[in-house]
């Protein structure tokens, strides 16, 4: 095939040494337009750097092998009331939308159909979808060549003006479109966690109404949200061909979120082990979530003066600051999983075992808040235990049904793309049994006989990494995955049975044979 020469370039000198953006990694991804090794190209990304929130400029995430259809991802920009501009920033946004739209492939690539867009969105929001829909609009003209996902609510969006950020004008930024996606701050987040984990945990709950209490506390409201987003990201980049920029506030939460999620829809690679691990070091760790900002490791509650914080300045301890934005990206992951399960290389327990993970502080890896606190100021890697290699060597997290959804030869791109229908996917969201009720009070797991039950604990306690306080789970499909191990025994004692006999049968054909 007809190699694609690459629309991006990589920009190694720009954050060399953190001083362009603390929670950046050292090296980022930006269109070939713009060589940081030359005096205009590092002073354009420096301008675009001032003019974002905490300096998180536009960087890319994911870009297709075959052309310009990408993830990218940033902070809000700084636009305040006085409606604010950068023309450094229009233009390098401007440079991403050409750079992706000169190696376009037309004829590889056929737009999708209405009709096609209505039945895979069931008509959700499929007005945005369809690019038809933007032919009149003045500041796209004939072709939109970019989209912008402001992941906040409107509202939230508009009253951040008044702290001096906000969101792009699109008159300014032309060929390119703006649309908001409602998803909950870290503050609704970890109020609807409380919800949810104060419900689990309750006693005296009215399991009558069990599934209106858990929509009642908008956890699962949220999960949707979030899912419906990353898939019309994906949708954006696998049908329209566009690259797509993500922010919210900070770019370092939702951001992370829907990328991550986006990625899995697109990627068939980051739904293996090894895949789904570069994703989460990728998207969260190295592009700044702050891990210890959220979780709160090493400090108790009300304590003031944590490590250093994303932004490179001490952080305070303040408990408004927590919140459970990884547990939600792995509610998230979870859901796609139980869907669809075949897809992935990995079963739901090894979503489990790390989403206990992220709060044991056993290993270094989700610890502190950027690339550079783990590799420079704290040496994390050096001094601690790897999860990865810990989930890899844990029996019983493998998924033995896995099929890859493309052959030997494929287009993996092409064919590894995992887009359900949007309805299907946001209609049999369900509540995460396995984590949310670990530890409820009243029985919500299937029960299981006792020898499924000696074998999936068998499972979840045998690792080649050692240490104290192994953790034990139990989840809603340790039934499905008992009987299919106790078949698999079973099947092995009568293929030992029948060669037995054969053997036999052998031998005595050869002595009836002598003797004749």
């Amino acid at each position: 095939s007809r190699v694609i020469p690459s629309p991006w370039r990589p920009l190694v000198k720009a954050n060399a040494n953190y001083n362009l953006c603390h929670s950046y990694p050292s090296i980022m991804i930006g269109p070939q337009a713009v060589d940081d090794n030359t005096t205009e190209g590092l002073r354009i990304i420096r301008k675009v750097a001032v003019f974002r929130s905490e300096g998180r400029m536009p960087t890319l995430s994911w870009g297709s092998r075959h052309d310009g259809a990408s993830i990218w991802r940033s902070s809000q920009p700084k636009v305040g009331l006085q409606g604010n501009r950068s023309p450094s920033d229009e233009k390098y946004m401007r440079l991403i939308a050409e750079c992706a739209a000169a190696v376009q492939n037309p004829h590889k690539w056929k737009k999708p159909s209405l009709p096609f867009i209505k039945m895979i969105t069931g008509s959700i929001n499929e007005n945005d979808l369809n690019l038809e829909n933007f032919k009149d609009t003045p500041h796209i003209g004939s072709k939109c060549r970019m989209k912008i996902f402001d992941l906040r609510p409107k509202t939230s969006a508009v009253a951040n003006r008044t702290g001096g950020y906000g969101y792009e004008n699109t008159s300014y930024y032309t060929n390119m479109t703006l649309s908001f996606h409602g998803i909950g701050n870290i503050h609704a987040v970890r109020d609807s966690y409380q919800k949810i984990s104060a419900l689990c945990m309750n006693e005296k709950v009215n399991d009558v109404h069990w599934s209106q209490l858990v929509e009642d506390t908008k956890w699962l409201h949220h999960i949707r949200l979030i899912l419906s987003c990353s898939w019309q990201t994906a949708f954006h980049v696998r049908y329209n061909r566009l690259p797509v920029l993500l922010h919210c506030s900070h770019g370092w939460d939702r951001t992370s979120q829907v990328s991550a999620l986006a990625q899995l829809f697109l990627d068939p690679y980051y739904r293996t082990r090894a895949g789904f691990s570069c994703l989460v070091e990728k998207d969260f760790m190295s592009l700044g979530h702050p891990f210890h900002t959220r979780c709160g490791h090493g400090e108790g509650r009300g304590e003031r003066g944590g490590g250093v914080g994303a932004s490179g300045v001490q952080s305070s301890g303040d408990e408004g600051q927590i919140s459970p934005i990884f547990l939600q990206f792995l509610d998230c992951v979870y859901q796609i999983v139980h869907q669809y399960p075949d897809f992935f290389e990995f079963n739901t327990k090894y979503i489990l075992l790390l989403s206990e993970h992220v709060y044991s502080c056993l290993f270094g890896t989700l610890l502190c808040d950027t690339e550079r606190e783990r590799e420079l100021v704290a040496t994390i890697r050096q001094r601690t235990f790897c999860l990865w290699e810990y989930l890899d060597s844990t029996p019983g997290l493998v998924n033995h049904s896995y099929s890859p959804n493309y052959s030997e030869g494929d287009d993996v791109e092409e064919c590894g793309a995992l887009l359900m229908p949007l309805p299907s996917l946001l209609r049999n969201v369900t509540l995460w049994v396995d984590r949310h009720c670990m530890h409820s009070p009243r029985p919500t797991l299937p029960c299981l006989p006792m020898e499924h039950r000696l074998l999936s604990t068998e499972e979840n306690t045998s690792s080649k990494i050692n240490f104290n306080g192994k953790i034990i789970l139990h989840g809603n499909n340790d039934r499905d995955e008992a009987l299919i191990q106790s078949a698999l025994k079973d099947a092995e004692k009568w293929k030992k049975i029948a060669e037995s006999k054969e053997k036999e049968i052998n031998e005595l054909s050869n002595y009836l044979n002598n003797q004749r």
